[in-house]
């Protein structure tokens, strides 16, 4: 009783140390509160009196107490008492008596924080937590000799002296002292503390503290990328004391497919549990807790799914440790490895026999046991793999007597040189593996035709059979390879273990690159390398089959050497010193090793900074540093470009250190350092730049020297995008062979049949009988993979005649200037924009006229084969289709109370008392917004009675344009449109050019020789006008090329084609409300004037005029919308122009203008607008009617606000 009636006293005189005393009455109400149910008659007794205790006389009646129990159960077993229950066991739960004496609002057994070091607080509970009228459960307990009596002077328990308590302590304050308890010893510590930092069995668990604010460790071994810490902060507990910081590093834990960081742990070697701050890890990983009684939830704060779920321990919230279910791994450094465990990860993960024969038997030998190996966490996660098939035992008796090959893919996401599938060839013989990436299965035939060129010239050997299943990309084969004498073996339909050994190598193959990706945190876009190197390191390890000899060694005859092998994915350092530009550049950079180059003695490192690719033989590693450990898996689809060359070369030369490689030096070669400007095919591979930092980060700091660079000229590397290439049919023919493109018609008939859209009839004897064919189309997502497949059945509308099948067939759209300006609106009000498809618009429309059409192909009625098709609704292809659609549309608006815009017939608006609802029409894609967002999604709920549509959602990509929003600005651009045209045209490789067009050059229609066929010059022309909506810095460009259509050479053909490269910056033109004006009154490429003017005076005067009338048309548009406007600014760089609008001077050469050019003087006169001069070199409409040199190009280009995303 007397070490528990300290241990309590020790806790108060804690609280009491750091300002924070505790009341008497407190300080009885918890002693009695942990006493066990052999004190209950003592606890009664005292909480029944009517006078008040002193804490004194509750010790001795404690103490009295305690030896009458002594005294009655001398045979009892010591037990533990209350002290060092708490100690044992914090979340323990034990009874307080409840008397209103003894009532507090608020124990003060909690933990308090104060100084001037940076703490890290806790998560402290109280001691006794129990409510009031919960029973005690507590067996009696005895105790070792004990004075009889309480010591007469008090005791301190800070310095230990007798004489004075802590609150009078003259060391209370320095908190340098240490201090030493008369109670204490190194083998009894404060029981707070005790509580705090858990018990001995706790020390692998994390456990989460909601009062702590940084996470905490006391092991330097379980956290990666560990730093000395240099600060002089310290974590200071509850009682007092502080708690130096040696280390500070990052770990990870991995649940199901989820990666939980905690960043910025603290080592702090005399803690004994581990904490995770709950307020940092919320942070970092973007969750949020939901905590019940026994278990706790971590859920998505976006998507609200459960991530992870974890129980209550010991009164403590635990993380799920490695022996649940979901095993954590640890993200621990290489470098605490065993060297088997180096290896082992070095060599790319190999079975345990197989590491050991070769460390064993090849150089350089490495002695240790293999029963010694930790077990590698990483090997589970990627090779977890059903039992075996049994082996054949047949095995060629001379290289390439027998190949076999198969095709691996598709990948879930492109590599980044756009790969998605890979082909291996592997010799029966030596079991050597080639592998060559494809972008699509018909690669594989042509990349046969390469690889036996290859490894015949090699082995001056020629090919017997190659083995293969019965895909469609190797029956191709059999016409080459019958032509050749090659013999070509299949295995059995759906039976692949007839072709066990390419499908085995597969496995091992991405087995093992699975394993690389996951050691080294690399994006799964970095697939290729993983693989690539694995084909390397599997060629280099010995095979149980071969006796245990490597693949090189009996293909190539030469003995394996390892002394070359670096962790893949590590930190590295090559040296860059004939890339520095001056004499203060820095000699490296820190980049990811990607592998072994093929054509090159050297490695493959990459610049995550700059996305640059290098190959160097001089690399320093850092093999227990993995940089893409700490950098988010998310990057922009990769550029397609074909990878095909294989790993065919034999391994690299030794080194002659062990941290810094070197590779020989041919004699041939004076430079030893290459980049991916001049890498072979295996390695021209163009990578998108890292994503930026999230908000959240703390800002780069700001570059003031006075250097010029790219990044200060606003010169950015130029975004990588995916480009599909999957074909679209032409035929119906070709698309019955796919069952994707059957299943798009299947439904778009069937949508043709709800709507009843015709009815089978017997062909009239003189009607005139429309055809139709089928139109295949793939849908692309923003990013430009493919969304869905799309066919449409469409009538061949040619052929119908004027006047008898169709009569009115025009059908309004809405204007690119008023989607600007509409945008631009929603922007500045923050109203919500949403994007509406209707589906098979056009079969919504009623037909007027009577119209036939043939039966579709593929869908002919068997028992009517010879019927047609009446036609009740407006088919696509029909020439009165848009305009019986728009009619339909146009009713059902009006019906909900929609006006036609007199301005634009295509807006549609809808006032009410306090509200206002805009439509914007093109054909069928509608977007709408307005002031209140439930009229909007009523509107639309009205819209869905109507007609079938779908509800895109928010703004995201309209009419070939994307659309981002941020804040109060709509950032635009075409990038997949651009793209398209770029790979149309074949210049995805073409370097951008600074400025569009031939600077300073005059065109005519005599210029070069006529193009024999001008249609394709039309339509590129045509898509760059297009481009114009968010590029208006190449409209002059455009506009000059618009000029020739009728005639075009090939020197106009080489305009278009200089004008091609500079939207390869991926730009984007932000709507807000400030610049909305300006953008939409120069927005397109100025029209060319049709008279020759006299002066420049007339020619400016002209321009005024023009775009006086469209800024009277967009007035007449805000004010149709109610909004208020102000006379609007025209900025002139023509001082006479100006005067001439403003007054009637000149007259004597200005009276050959026409008359009706002179309204923009009215406007004038009565101040409904204004004409301000401005000079020449600010101008920003000269970027629209004239060449300009690059420096002033790209400062007006700024001021139109289009600017470069990276």
């Amino acid at each position: 009783m007397l070490e528990y009636i300290l241990k309590i006293k020790t806790i108060s005189d804690n609280l009491a140390a750091i300002g924070e005393p505790v009341k008497e009455t407190d300080h009885i109400l918890q002693l009695l509160g942990g006493l066990g149910s052999e004190y209950n008659s003592i606890v009664a007794s005292l909480t029944a009196r009517e006078d008040d205790l002193s804490l004194h006389s509750v010790h001795s009646i404690l103490l009295t107490h305690e030896q009458r129990l002594n005294h009655q159960h001398t045979s009892s077993a010591d037990l533990p008492f209350a002290a060092a229950h708490i100690a044992a066991a914090p979340s323990t739960q034990h009874p307080r008596p409840h008397h209103p004496r003894f009532q507090s609002p608020q124990p003060r057994f909690q933990s308090h924080y104060s100084g001037n070091h940076q703490h890290v607080p806790f998560s402290h509970t109280r001691p006794h937590n129990r409510p009031h009228n919960r029973p005690a459960n507590r067996s009696s307990s005895s105790a070792p000799h004990r004075p009889p009596h309480l010591p007469t002077r008090p005791q301190c328990q800070l310095c230990g002296k007798f004489g004075h308590t802590v609150v009078k302590c003259y060391h209370r304050f320095d908190i340098t002292y240490q201090g030493t308890s008369g109670v204490s010893s190194s083998q009894d510590s404060s029981p707070l503390q005790a509580m705090l930092a858990a018990a001995p069995n706790h020390q692998d668990s994390w456990f989460f503290d909601t009062g702590a604010t940084h996470h905490l460790s006391h092991s330097a071994q379980t956290l990666s990328n560990v730093q000395p810490y240099s600060g002089a902060d310290q974590v200071t507990i509850g009682d007092g004391h502080s708690l130096p910081i040696l280390n500070t590093g990052n770990k990870s834990f991995f649940f199901h497919s989820k990666v939980f960081c905690l960043n910025q742990v603290l080592h702090v070697p005399q803690l004994s549990t581990n904490l995770i701050s709950v307020s940092k890890f919320c942070t970092d990983n973007a969750v949020f807790f939901e905590f019940h009684s026994t278990h706790f939830f971590v859920k998505d704060q976006v998507t609200k799914q459960t991530l992870l779920k974890g129980w209550l321990r010991d009164g403590l919230y635990e993380f799920p440790s490695s022996s649940s279910t979901h095993a954590f791994v640890s993200t621990s450094s290489v470098s605490a490895l065993t060297p088997g465990a180096i290896w082992h990860s070095r060599l790319g993960h190999p079975a345990a026999p197989i590491l050991s024969k070769a460390l064993a038997s090849c150089n350089p030998s490495v002695s240790f046991q293999i029963n010694k190996i930790a077990p590698c966490k990483i090997c589970p996660l990627a090779k977890s793999h059903s039992l075996p098939y049994s082996l054949s035992s047949s095995h060629a008796s001379q290289p390439l007597a027998l190949i076999h090959t198969d095709l691996w893919g598709p990948a879930p996401s492109p590599s980044t040189s756009g790969a998605r599938y890979f082909l291996l060839f592997i010799d029966d013989y030596s079991r050597y593996t080639w592998i060559y990436f494809l972008s699509t299965k018909d690669q594989a035939l042509s990349t046969f035709i390469t690889f036996r060129k290859m490894i015949e010239n090699q082995l001056n050997s020629t090919i017997k059979c190659i083995q293969s299943d019965n895909g469609g990309e190797f029956i191709a084969f059999k016409p080459y390879l019958e032509a050749h004498g090659i013999v070509h073996q299949f295995s059995c339909p759906h039976t692949p273990q007839q072709n066990g050994r390419a499908e085995r190598k597969i496995r091992h193959l991405v087995e093992t690159g699975m394993a690389l990706l996951a050691q080294s945190f690399l994006p799964s876009k970095y697939w290729s390398f993983a693989f690539q190197t694995s084909v390397y390191l599997i060629n280099l390890l010995p095979a149980k089959l071969l006796n245990f000899q490597s693949p090189l060694q009996v293909i190539f005859h030469k003995i394996p050497n390892y002394h070359h092998l670096r962790v893949f994915g590590c930190l590295c350092f090559p040296s860059l010193r004939p890339y520095n530009h001056h004499k203060l550049s820095y000699r490296s950079t820190a980049c990811v090793f990607l592998g072994y180059a093929s054509a090159h003695k050297g490695y493959i490192c990459l610049d995550v900074s700059t996305s640059r690719l290098y190959i160097s033989r001089d690399v320093l590693f850092h093999e227990s540093s993995f940089p893409f450990q700490s950098i988010p898996a998310h990057s922009p689809s990769p550029q397609h470009t074909p990878l095909t060359s294989a790993l065919i070369n034999p391994p690299l030369l030794s080194t002659s250190s062990p941290s810094t490689v070197s590779f020989p030096v041919p004699t041939s070669s004076t430079n030893c350092t290459s980049t991916s400007d001049s890498l072979p095919p295996l390695l021209q591979v163009p990578f998108a730049p890292t994503p930026s930092p999230t908000p959240s980060s703390s800002p780069s700091p700001l570059n003031t020297h006075p250097m010029v660079t790219r990044a200060k000229s606003g010169i950015h590397k130029k975004k990588s995008f995916l480009i599909q290439t999957t074909s679209e049919p032409h035929t119906y023919s070709q698309a019955s062979k796919s069952e994707s493109w059957v299943q798009a018609m299947q439904h778009e008939y069937q949508a043709l049949l709800r709507n009843h859209t015709w009815s089978l009839v017997p062909p009239p004897p003189s009607a005139h009988i429309v055809g139709c064919r089928w139109i295949y189309k793939l849908k692309y997502l923003p990013n430009g993979s493919v969304e869905r497949h799309k066919a449409r059945l469409v009538a061949q509308g040619f052929t119908q005649t004027p006047g008898v099948d169709y009569f009115d067939t025009f059908s309004p759209v809405v204007k690119p200037c008023t989607i600007r300006l509409i945008l631009a609106l929603a922007v500045s009000f923050q109203w919500p924009i949403r994007q509406l498809d209707v589906e098979n618009a056009f079969l919504n429309g009623d037909l007027q006229e009577e119209v036939f059409m043939a039966q579709p192909q593929g869908f002919v009625h068997p028992q009517y084969p010879h019927y047609v098709c009446k036609l009740h609704k407006a088919l696509y292809g029909l020439k009165q289709a848009p305009r019986a659609w728009f009619q339909k549309l146009r009713v059902a608006l009006v019906d909900y109370g929609f006006q036609s815009s007199r301005a634009d017939t295509s807006l549609f608006t809808h006032h009410t008392a306090s509200d206002i609802l805009i439509l914007l029409v093109y054909v069928d894609d509608i977007l709408v917004t307005g002031s209140n967002p439930k009229l909007v999604s009523h509107f639309i709920s009205y819209l869905h009675e109507k007609f079938a549509l779908r509800d895109l959602g928010p703004l995201s990509y309209f009419l070939g344009i994307q659309a981002q929003q941020q804040g109060s600005v709509l950032h635009l651009n075409q990038q997949k449109y651009i793209a398209d045209l770029l790979h149309r045209t074949q210049m995805e490789a073409s370097k951008p050019a600074p400025t569009p067009g031939s600077l300073g050059r005059t065109l005519s229609q005599s210029d070069g020789v006529p193009l024999p066929d001008p249609s394709e010059y039309r339509r590129i022309v045509g898509a760059l006008q297009y481009v114009t909506l968010t590029r208006p810095d190449i409209a002059f460009a455009v506009n000059k090329a618009c000029q020739f259509m009728a005639k075009p050479s090939d020197v106009h053909w080489d305009i278009v084609m200089l004008t091609g490269p500079p939207v390869q910056m991926i730009a984007e033109a932000p709507v807000d409300i400030v610049s909305s004006s300006a953008q939409i009154s120069s927005h397109g490429p100025p029209p060319k004037q049709r008279l020759v003017s006299k002066s420049s005076a007339e020619s400016e005067y002209r321009g005024l005029v023009s775009l006086t009338a469209e800024l009277v048309w967009i007035q007449s548009l805000l004010q149709e919308l109610c909004l208020p406007t102000s006379p609007p600014v025209l900025w002139c760089d023509n001082q006479s122009a100006a005067h001439l609008a403003a007054n009637p001077v000149f007259h004597s050469r200005s009276k050959h203008i026409e008359l009706d050019l002179h309204f923009i003087r009215e406007k004038v006169l009565r101040q409904e607008l204004q004409i301000c001069y401005v000079p020449s070199t600010d101008q920003l409409a000269d970027i629209l009617t004239k060449h300009l040199p690059i420096s002033q190009f790209c400062s007006l280009r700024s001021k139109l606000t289009v600017t470069s995303r990276l």
